[in-house]
């Protein structure tokens, strides 16, 4: 089963965690478990799948989150919810911990912050032997290197990054192994009197599911 969560958080409901109900129309709750007094663990099923889904409330935020484990049915999942508490499931982090402290002190390092504005622009090869650059100031750069180091730990990582015109993007990195074939990608060039129609390089990717 996938390490990589979907999530999205709650700050009018955090008050509220001892009621909160998880329900997802369609799917089965195999087993819940409240294993501290803020952090639920749950498993749901649909026909043959399986899904785990995780409650926390961070003291620290101050927010309520729901992380929902990728797969096959996570879409329809997060379709289903009954609560309309949690909307927008756009951000990810990878949960590799078993135990439930261990779990809730990965989220806390990942859910870090900035108080600072972060831009970062991104300008690729228009051509061959064209030049590239990444602008940005300290905080998107720092944002950025953590993202590079998420995805050397474990294959492959989304971010959401915003350039001057706060109009947000998402930034996917792999991490490829020696022996995956880059000439399967299209070439990463964008001027359009040269190329046209580049595909994304979704063959670099397995944790994240993409569509048209």
């Amino acid at each position: 089963m996938s390490n990589l969560y979907w999530y999205s958080h709650s700050l009018k409901s955090y008050l509220t965690f001892s009621n909160q109900k998880v329900i997802s129309k369609g799917f089965i709750l195999v087993e819940e478990i409240c294993s501290t007094p803020l952090f639920k663990q749950f498993l749901f099923q649909k026909d043959y799948q399986q899904i785990r889904v995780y409650l926390y409330v961070s003291e620290i935020q101050e927010e309520m989150y729901l992380f929902v484990q990728e797969c096959d049915v996570k879409e329809v999942f997060i379709q289903n919810l009954k609560s309309k508490a949690f909307q927008g499931f756009h951000s990810d982090i990878f949960i590799t911990e078993k135990e439930p402290l261990k779990i809730i002190a990965e989220i806390e390092k990942a859910m870090k912050y900035s108080e600072e504005d972060e831009y970062l622009h991104i300008y690729g090869q228009p051509s061959w032997h064209g030049d590239a650059f990444i602008v940005g100031n300290r905080a998107a750069l720092q944002r950025l290197r953590d993202t590079i180091n998420q995805a050397l730990q474990f294959g492959e990582k989304k971010e959401v990054f915003f350039p001057e015109d706060e109009e947000g993007y998402s930034l996917y990195i792999s991490c490829t192994d020696d022996s995956f074939d880059l000439s399967q990608l299209d070439p990463p060039y964008h001027d359009p009197d040269i190329f046209e129609n580049r595909k994304p390089p979704v063959q670099a990717f397995k944790q994240y599911k993409f569509h048209d």
